[in-house]
């Protein structure tokens, strides 16, 4: 993977807030409302992310089932994966 994407992608992830996540669920026709958005961004916000790291992608993603509910997870793991094929 190019790493200038990854750093993008990073970046984007890391610096996401609550209507821009909103946003982006709308653009993919996945339904979120603003409480589950704010709870996802609060999240992601423990840590700092790094998308090439599937360990710490799987952890967020069981961190958020269980924080928030299987829907949110499922979602947010659905938007994840647009970016998959740019991965390692």
């Amino acid at each position: 993977m190019n790493v200038f994407i990854q750093q993008l992608i990073n970046q984007k992830i890391n610096s996401l807030t609550v209507p821009e996540l909103i946003k982006q669920a709308d653009k993919n026709n996945i339904s979120l409302t603003n409480q589950q958005a704010e709870q996802v961004v609060s999240i992601l916000k423990t840590e700092k992310i790094d998308v090439g790291n599937a360990a710490q992608v799987e952890r967020l993603i069981h961190k958020l089932q269980t924080e928030t509910d299987s829907h949110v997870a499922n979602t947010i793991e659905q938007l994840l994966k647009q970016y998959s094929h740019l991965l390692p």
